[in-house]
């Protein structure tokens, strides 16, 4: 016959561990919504960790256990909400998987969110924790995966060879962000498309 006082606490304890992780994600999701709702209503002046906490209903020794700074978390939420917005398309040549994403980006940095950017640079001058965060959680990553797709179009023969892929991507990316921060023509999927027709011109493998 089996011994429930060491029977039971195993059974117990199973149940526990397989129920605590999303207990956990549960938490973590709400922190990331409520983090970027106040962003977009308040901005980066009325964004405190206290705020979060109050509306997500989570304490704020939970969230500084996983975000140390108020940069950090603004980040997370941010990139949480817009992240899954603008991917890379998964196949085409390398024009069309960046036309198609910097096409997105326009579209998507065209209204709040781009004003919400425009507030996280600018916070990241002062603090250089917020800037780090946004580098090591979204430029650098994606830029590694435009590199990926540039790559891919060298070695196809779509691209040349000779090509600075920091640089070309700067000319494609930089305009975006120039367009955010400083607002003399609008930003939107037609002047995404015109900017990677431009740029695409220089970068292209040129017929024999």
């Amino acid at each position: 016959m089996s011994n429930p006082s060491t029977d039971q606490p195993a059974a117990t304890g199973v149940v526990r561990r397989s129920a605590g992780r999303p207990r956990k994600e549960t938490t973590r999701v709400k922190i990331l919504q409520a983090a970027n709702a106040i962003l977009e209503e308040e901005g980066i002046a009325g964004f405190t960790v206290e705020a979060v906490a109050a509306r997500a209903g989570a304490g704020k020794t939970t969230i500084y256990r996983w975000w140390p700074t108020k940069g950090a978390l603004a980040v997370a939420g941010f990139l949480a909400e817009t992240a899954p917005k603008i991917p890379y398309k998964p196949s085409g040549t390398a024009r069309e998987q960046i036309t198609a994403q910097l096409k997105r980006v326009a579209e998507v940095y065209s209204g709040k969110t781009g004003k919400v950017l425009a507030a996280l640079i600018a916070e990241g001058q002062r603090d250089a924790g917020t800037v780090a965060a946004f580098i090591e959680g979204y430029a650098r990553p994606r830029r590694e995966e435009g590199k990926e797709i540039l790559l891919a179009g060298i070695e196809r023969g779509e691209l040349r060879p000779d090509l600075d892929l920091e640089v070309a991507l700067d000319a494609l990316y930089g305009p975006v962000y120039y367009r955010i921060l400083v607002p003399l023509n609008p930003l939107d999927a037609a002047a995404a498309e015109r900017i990677a027709d431009h740029v695409f011109m220089g970068l292209a493998l040129a017929s024999s």
